[in-house]
């Protein structure tokens, strides 16, 4: 349940998701999973909940079927894309697969009907709302007209995710990467650039799931832990005990951990292929690299190395950024939206 929410409010499949988790575990292909799992939930909707509704909202890759539903019924759809167009994604995984042929086996290319899917919800969307700049320039690189775009950052809970008291001094510094372990969210240029680096006295902290063949190209490096996939509930209490989060990824919807981070006083070091830009100042509460360039990633961790005062002022900026993000001010946007729309 959602906290706070009343129950009626709430309806729930679990029985489709333990089916989707369970062909999971057995190997099967991620992406044909959850497509299917998506084409069952949109059809089991019942059509009384469409007719009685103002206004239909979808999620990217699951909402095609219930966009065509929306508009037979005469209703608005606003889709909320997470993630960047399709056809940018297949195109950063091409790049990864040049960069680092190694780990161009640890991911699988969408089919093309489920990329046709996702044109449709596009194409059927009164009105589509993304949560960065950089999300918003994939979508009009691909045709989608900017005026049908609505920008909406997501929020942080402040009251969560906050410094600590007593922050422990320590050599060196602790780097924090949190997230998927893949290619798309930059390990493979993390572990290069720590590599290359071989700072002593500082450490590189993965935490978050990872496949088996992600983990059989991840080499043993001094300063290096692998935590695995930590619950949410601990994400707080792991971000409070480092000093930089470093995610470097090639194309990123937002990637939440980058506001969590900030929201515990953590600069942020990232690309501009994410939400970085429209969350941070480079230099201020933190540093922005271009995506893929190892030679910047390692010199933005190695400014942090070498000036630990930088590091706590930035943390203070850090902070104070990330109040301006309340679930409230993410809210309000959608109000408008919505207002809008019907």
């Amino acid at each position: 349940m959602i906290r706070g929410m009343p129950g009626g409010y709430l309806n729930i499949m679990p029985l489709m998701e333990l089916k989707a988790l369970g062909a999971l575990r057995l190997g099967s292909s991620e992406h044909k999973i959850f497509h299917e799992r998506n084409r069952i939930f949109q059809e089991k909707i019942p059509s009384s909940a469409i007719e009685n509704c103002q206004a239909v909202i979808g999620f990217d890759t699951s909402s095609w079927i219930i966009a065509e539903r929306a508009r037979r019924a005469g209703k608005p759809f606003v889709l909320e894309q997470t993630a960047v167009h399709s056809v940018v994604n297949q195109a950063m995984l091409s790049r990864i697969a040049r960069q680092f042929p190694e780990w161009g086996t640890t991911f699988e290319r969408k089919p093309s009907a489920m990329l046709d899917c996702e044109q449709r919800e596009l194409d059927l969307a009164s009105k589509i709302v993304v949560a960065s700049t950089f999300c918003k320039q994939s979508l009009v690189s691909q045709g989608v007209p900017p005026d049908n775009i609505s920008f909406v950052p997501l929020g942080v809970d402040l009251q969560r995710f906050r410094p600590c008291s007593g922050k422990p001094d320590r050599q060196g510094i602790r780097f924090l990467f949190v997230g998927t372990v893949s290619a798309q969210k930059g390990a493979p240029l993390l572990l290069s650039a720590w590599q290359k680096l071989s700072l002593k006295g500082s450490e590189l902290w993965l935490a978050g799931s990872a496949s088996a063949r992600v983990l059989a190209l991840i080499p043993a490096l001094p300063g290096l832990k692998l935590l695995g996939k930590v619950p949410y509930e601990g994400i707080s209490d792991l971000l409070n005990q480092c000093d930089v989060l470093v995610l470097p990824s090639y194309s990123d919807g937002f990637a939440r951990s980058l506001i969590e981070a900030l929201a515990c006083g953590l600069p942020i070091i990232t690309t501009e292929a994410t939400a970085g830009p429209d969350l941070i100042k480079d230099g201020v509460e933190g540093f922005l690299v271009r995506s893929g360039d190892a030679g910047a990633l390692c010199e933005a961790m190695l400014r942090c190395v070498k000036d630990p005062v930088a590091v706590k002022q930035m943390s203070r900026a850090a902070r104070r950024r990330a109040e301006q993000f309340s679930w409230d001010r993410f809210g309000e946007g959608w109000v408008k939206i919505l207002n809008h729309a019907i």
